[in-house]
């Protein structure tokens, strides 16, 4: 049986194939490339991860769902949509404030982040709005992104971070939620960014779009299959204990409450759990 895909031949790039992860050599794929990338930029440091992949607690939700281009089987550019949980969001580290605002209004809240574009793709200048290749690669990988959030899921706002600079993300109907800070990730971080926290209300921002043809077009324009969505990889418990355990120190440093709620998540049992926390 074939898989459904969304092709798309970009000129200087290539034919790229756009998806969900579906396997885990392709979600390792993808945190690779988000580590890669962040550690060229200074965002991270190499010595707080034990293995090449930039993981989080969040990747280990049955819900967190990871978006990729392939080019020749390689994965060149990803993002992730991270469900609120228990857990919290990423965003929660810096804008938690602003982000429980909109929690307090009932609102279903998730999180788009790990974006990463293989550099030697593209160049420099990886958000620029003047080069069409660029935009027409990003856009494609965003469409597949947002018709899953607005098609596929429940949820009311995608929450970002974003560098202010970045023009992209300001032809995109994004309201600003928080000022702009200035932080790294893990706490630490080479070199501080600037930041600033943005949502998007997936209730009315089809209506949005069509006031913005070019976009309506780029983001909407030719619904991707749902065929596509229905691919996304599960976590079993060998995955689990492959990137949680073997690859990062996730489950090891977690506390005691975010351990059961993983746990009940994937209807393990306590028994069940502690066997795959013994890395083989």
């Amino acid at each position: 049986m074939s898989r459904a895909t969304l092709r798309k031949n970009i000129k200087e790039i290539g034919e790229l194939e756009y998806k969900i992860a579906s396997s885990r050599e392709e979600l390792e794929g993808a945190l690779s490339l988000v580590y890669k990338e962040y550690l060229m930029r200074g965002f991270i440091l190499p010595k707080y991860y034990k293995s090449g992949l930039r993981i989080t607690i969040q990747h280990a939700l049955p819900g967190t769902t990871t978006f990729i281009a392939l080019k020749n089987k390689e994965v060149v550019a990803t993002t992730t949509i991270i469900p609120d949980s228990p857990l919290g969001l990423p965003t929660d580290e810096v804008y938690k404030k602003e982000v429980d605002r909109l929690r307090e209004k009932n609102r279903k809240v998730c999180e788009a982040g790990y974006l990463a574009i293989k550099s030697e793709l593209l160049g420099h200048g990886l958000f620029s709005m003047f080069n069409f290749k660029k935009i027409d690669f990003m856009f494609t990988l965003f469409k597949l992104a947002l018709q899953y959030a607005i098609h596929f899921t429940e949820f009311d706002d995608i929450c970002i971070v974003t560098n202010p600079k970045y023009m992209i993300f300001k032809f995109l109907p994004f309201e600003i939620i928080g000022e702009v800070k200035y932080y790294g990730y893990d706490r630490i971080s080479v070199k501080k960014k600037a930041a600033v926290a943005k949502r998007m209300d997936l209730r009315t921002v089809e209506d949005k779009l069509k006031q913005k043809i070019g976009l309506t077009k780029m983001l909407l324009g030719g619904k991707v299959p749902q065929e596509i969505f229905k691919q996304k990889f599960q976590l079993r418990p060998k995955d689990l204990r492959y990137f949680f355990v073997k690859k990062s120190d996730i489950f090891k440093n977690a506390k005691k409450q975010e351990i059961e709620y993983i746990r009940n998540c994937h209807g393990l049992s306590e028994e069940q759990f502690n066997k795959l926390l013994i890395a083989k």
